[in-house]
């Protein structure tokens, strides 16, 4: 099934499904990135395919969430803006930022040598950045690892898809060795993604059968929420 597992939205101040604080006051416009759980909060609203999740501030909550979501295996990542999340460490001297666990009282114990820690990574600054929240969700068993994004294209003069087989590494990475994994369709802003193109896009990204049916939705549904919330990249990664 298609899934989006880790998902990035960034964009423009939201119409629709971001609260106030997510603006300065008299400002008509204002970018900004948003965290994983919120993204997946607007992706879940436009009937995206998430995993199920909650959002802990202390490690008393993380251990209940874990707990009440019921699952075989569960998901810890901090919520920061700065990727290498997995193989940062925190200023508490614990390694990683990303867990995975069957026991709900490991996630209480982890989570306290990740919250109110800075997380050092190679994308933060030497002393690291702040953990206020993480992230408590359902570990999924991921079979094949794509990348799919829909973001503004100076080029193109507007939207487009950007789809690869070889997700689960830096997209960068794939462009510079194997340009030929990258895939591109330049969205008409006037008819939105049509059934063509996402059909494209699923065979491109190795889905057949229903799974490729499913993905042809998803692909939709992600631009509408692309739309909804004036973003200017919508992005999946696994």
């Amino acid at each position: 099934m298609f899934s989006a597992t880790a998902a990035r939205v960034v964009g423009q101040v939201a119409r629709k499904g971001c609260t106030a604080s997510a603006a300065i006051a008299g400002s008509q416009r204002r970018f900004l990135n948003l965290h994983e759980y919120q993204s997946k909060e607007l992706m879940k609203k436009e009937g995206i395919f998430i995993q199920d999740f909650k959002t802990a501030e202390t490690a008393e909550q993380a251990e209940q969430y874990a707990a009440e979501l019921g699952v075989e295996e569960i998901v810890m990542k901090a919520q920061v803006f700065a990727g290498g999340r997995g193989k940062g460490t925190f200023s508490s001297g614990f390694k990683g930022g990303v867990q995975l666990t069957k026991d709900p009282k490991e996630v209480g114990a982890m989570a306290k040598q990740m919250l109110g820690y800075n997380l050092v990574t190679h994308q933060t600054p030497p002393e690291g950045v702040p953990v206020h929240k993480i992230m408590v969700a359902e570990a999924l068993d991921i079979e094949t690892e794509k990348y799919f994004a829909i973001l503004m294209d100076r080029d193109s003069n507007g939207p487009v898809m950007i789809g690869s087989p070889a997700g689960g590494v830096d997209i960068e990475e794939v462009a510079a060795s194997t340009p030929e994994l990258i895939y591109k369709e330049v969205i008409d802003i006037n008819t939105g993604v049509t059934n063509e193109q996402a059909a494209r896009m699923a065979k491109n990204l190795n889905f057949e059968g229903d799974e490729a049916a499913q993905a042809e939705e998803q692909f939709k549904k992600l631009y509408n929420l692309f739309l909804n919330v004036d973003a200017t990249q919508v992005e999946i990664n696994p």
